[in-house]
């Protein structure tokens, strides 16, 4: 920043500080015996001490005037005091005796000097009602002047908008006014969606850990706000908000000595205009979305003739379908599931979820084709050599960006877009039944589904507990605890193919015990150690038992 930017810029809307206050006529004879350190202090309000117990009174960034006649007496008292006002955070403390030859005595002058409180020792024959009267009226005329320059810059500002600019042109702006600051705005994941900065002050803020290789910035351990980044680097963090809903944050970096309301001002009223912005560019990629969810739904939905119409207009988003493929389908358990099964177009809360769903898919295979339907997010995507390496991959980046739970389920691959309707609908069976056999936010495979990838080929939840029922018998109808021990006992029985001492072992019990089990599990389920019919019966009920078990869980 120049100094004729800054000087002109602090001008106009500077706040006072104690050193301002001692550039007024009326101090020019006072004096600062101690606490010259702190004369950048910032003084917003006056307050005169009348009476000895004046801490519960007074406010921070206020400057304190007092005779010396309600001050303590003894000197340890006074220097307390002192020490109390400074932990308070008032501005100044000015001190004005009756009589020309007093002064405060030497320890606290070193209490001040010691917090860096200053101390003003005001002449004689100076009213307090002059020094209120004068410094009101320069608080006054500031505050007028900082509101009237936050109106110019947000009437800037939002002109940009209202022309047609965008949020880089908003970035430019800002990084103008503050003197070719750096600039970044960041969506709410900390991905870059404009930058105004040199190579060399992207190599500093690389260099300290804020900006990373995958164009993110990383400050969300910082939090809105002042923060000093360096030495000589202070970091502006503003939210850019709309109502609620945070789509992100403007930062500035730079170095401004000393700051002033000023610069907050510039940041903040910048972020509420790139609000405007980042609004009006979600609604429209709304609609943009919509269109390209219909294509897709047509995709894996559609007859033939269907596809064939749906691969020609996806070519127009850069869709590559004519390759090894399969698709994801993926529930965001805490965003989409409250609302988005009973409105037809998301609102701009869940079309975040849905930007972040399609952002991270095209970061790992930029020619795949990605969008929302209902409460679902959908994918079709490169298959490659390891059918669940880019779901994971995906995975991970949604979870780490959202904090949220995804379940997502995947088909077996294709080789044929015209199968892309059945890999769909192995994908939505994957992502049923995972959730159903093992809970939210897990990774199905529909190839890896094994025995429930033929349980859900039935759906009819209501039959398959009456499978369980019918199979179980009388097992189900035990005092829950005794019903949960003897279910575990079979679950190990047939896990260790009816193996006594092996499933003795692994249950910690004495042989005996299992044998006394056995007999009674024979009497409520059937001679399961002597058939082998029954006993895959009652494996695949035990599979459709914990499925339902885990699904009521989740519900």
């Amino acid at each position: 920043m120049s100094d004729s930017q800054q000087a002109d810029f602090g001008h106009i809307t500077g706040e006072l500080v104690v050193r301002d206050l001692l550039d007024m006529k009326i101090f020019e004879a006072a004096v600062v015996p101690a606490g010259a350190d702190g004369l950048h202090r910032r003084i917003q309000r006056l307050n005169v001490m009348t009476v000895p117990d004046i801490l519960p009174w007074i406010k921070e960034n206020e400057f304190l005037l007092s005779t010396e006649y309600p001050l303590p007496k003894a000197e340890t008292e006074l220097a307390h005091l002192v020490t109390e006002f400074a932990a308070r955070d008032i501005a100044a403390f000015g001190i004005k005796y009756s009589s020309s030859g007093r002064r405060l005595p030497q320890v606290v002058l070193d209490a001040a000097d010691r917090v860096a409180l200053p101390i003003v020792e005001i002449p004689n024959d100076v009213a307090f009602d002059d020094i209120l009267s004068r410094v009101f009226s320069d608080i006054v005329n500031r505050q007028a002047a900082t509101i009237a320059r936050s109106k110019e810059i947000h009437d800037a500002f939002l002109q940009i908008v209202l022309t047609g600019g965008r949020l880089p042109d908003i970035a430019a702006k800002l990084s103008e006014l503050l003197g070719d600051a750096a600039v970044v705005a960041t969506d709410s994941s900390g991905r870059v969606l404009a930058a105004v900065h040199s190579p060399r002050e992207e190599q500093r803020l690389a260099d300290l850990g804020l900006l990373h290789r995958n164009d993110r910035l990383r400050i969300s351990h910082l939090g809105p706000g002042v923060h000093e980044l360096d030495h000589d680097l202070t970091g502006i963090i503003a939210p850019i908000r709309a109502g609620d809903l945070s789509h992100g944050h403007l930062t500035a970096f730079g170095r401004w000595d000393p700051m002033g309301m000023d610069v907050t001002i510039a940041v903040d009223q910048a972020a509420v205009v790139a609000a405007l912005d980042v609004t009006r560019q979600l609604a429209v990629t709304a609609v943009e979305r919509q269109f390209e969810a219909n294509i897709l739904h047509d995709l894996v939905t559609g007859t033939p003739a269907d596809i064939v119409d749906a691969l020609a207009r996806g070519a127009t988003f850069g869709w590559d379908l004519q390759r090894p493929l399969v698709v994801m389908v993926s529930r965001a358990e805490h965003a989409l599931a409250s609302g988005a099964e009973h409105a037809g177009t998301p609102d701009l809360g869940q079309q975040r979820y849905i930007d972040l769903w399609c952002a991270e898919i095209r970061n790992h295979d930029r020619h795949s084709a990605a969008a929302a339907f209902a409460s679902n997010l959908v994918a079709v995507v490169d298959a490659g050599d390891d059918p669940a390496a880019l779901p994971k991959a995906v995975w991970h980046g949604l979870k780490s960006t959202t904090r949220q739970e995804f379940s997502i389920g995947v088909s077996c691959p294709v080789d044929d877009p015209q199968r892309i309707p059945i890999a769909y609908e192995e994908a939505r069976k994957a992502l049923h039944m995972g959730r159903r056999s093992q809970g939210p936010g897990k990774i199905t495979m529909f190839g890896d589904l094994g025995l429930f990838r033929l349980l859900s080929l039935i759906d009819d939840p209501d039959e398959l507990r009456e499978f369980a029922r019918d199979s179980l018998g009388r097992l189900l109808e035990l005092e829950p605890r005794e019903r949960t021990e003897l279910v575990k006992t079979l679950a190990v029985l047939l896990d260790c193919h009816l193996n006594v001492a092996e499933a003795s072992r692994f249950l910690h019990f004495h042989y005996n015990t299992m044998r006394y089990r056995i007999v009674k599990l024979e009497r409520l389920v059937g001679p399961f150690m002597s058939d082998a019919r029954l006993c895959l019966k009652l494996s695949v009920a035990l599979q459709v038992l914990e499925m339902h078990q885990v699904s009521d869980a989740a519900h």
